[in-house]
């Protein structure tokens, strides 16, 4: 007798296509390898993946949920332009986060997560060493990460996560253009100033190192933002006449 409680293995099936889809376009639209507004072509992404069309759209659907993937009328899909209509909401939020985060860490820390956090800051000291922007975020990111993990509260850090991965776009596209010689160097300074704080148990000096390290980034955000303008002429006294 068929047992009727049996999952269907279509939809397994099905249910992990969509989710590696998911995935992996996340991936290509938070590090802009798929560029804002482009077209999301369900049959072109469905022989890409060589999938059906169905798991694509589920795909796409939770795209959509994290406001990545935009539907147009006609059932046809575009990656969601980003915008910074809500840039102090998203820096206000990562503050938050980021000084709870690294006060629990500090207070929470145990051999073996302060390891993994030295580890990590070495690896993005040697990232901006290199000089490589794609080694670089993902090196920033497994270091806040290692931070996150030795908080010990897996519920509060997978909200950091998801923070500091929707504010990918907004780091590539505003803070990494600007990221000179003196900001890498700014960032590996502020990255150390936080390990040591965490080995030192130091809760209200992390918070505090959190605190600069959010504004220094947005600092640079901002600067990035302001009016561009190049004067190409001449202020001299006179109309033009040496012409």
């Amino acid at each position: 007798m068929a047992d009727d409680d049996a999952p269907d293995p279509g939809a397994v099936r099905r249910g992990r296509g969509s989710t590696a889809v998911y995935e992996e376009l996340r991936e290509d639209i938070l590090s802009l390898r798929m560029a804002q507004g482009s077209a999301l072509d369900e049959v072109a992404l469905a022989a890409r993946f060589g999938l059906s069309r169905t798991p694509i759209r589920e795909a796409l659907l939770m795209l959509q949920r994290e406001d990545l993937v935009t539907f147009l009328p006609g059932r046809s899909a575009i990656v969601t332009p980003h915008t910074m209509s809500n840039a102090h909401e998203y820096m206000d939020t990562l503050m938050l986060l980021s000084r709870a985060i690294i006060r629990l860490a500090a207070e929470m820390r145990t051999p073996e997560s302060l390891e993994r956090i030295r580890v990590r800051h070495a690896d993005y000291a040697a990232a901006v060493a290199a000089g490589g922007i794609d080694a670089i975020v993902a090196a920033d990111l497994a270091f806040h990460n290692a931070i996150s993990a030795a908080s010990g509260n897996t519920f509060l850090g997978s909200f950091y996560k998801l923070t500091l991965d929707y504010g990918r776009r907004m780091h590539l596209l505003h803070y990494y253009p600007l990221f000179d010689a003196e900001e890498a160097a700014r960032c590996v300074d502020q990255h150390a100033a936080m390990l040591a704080a965490i080995e030192d148990g130091d809760a209200a000096r992390s918070e505090e190192l959190a605190s600069d390290h959010v504004m220094s980034e947005l600092r640079v955000v901002q600067r990035s933002l302001e009016p561009k303008v190049g004067i190409k002429f001449s202020l001299a006294n006179g109309t033009g006449s040496d012409r």
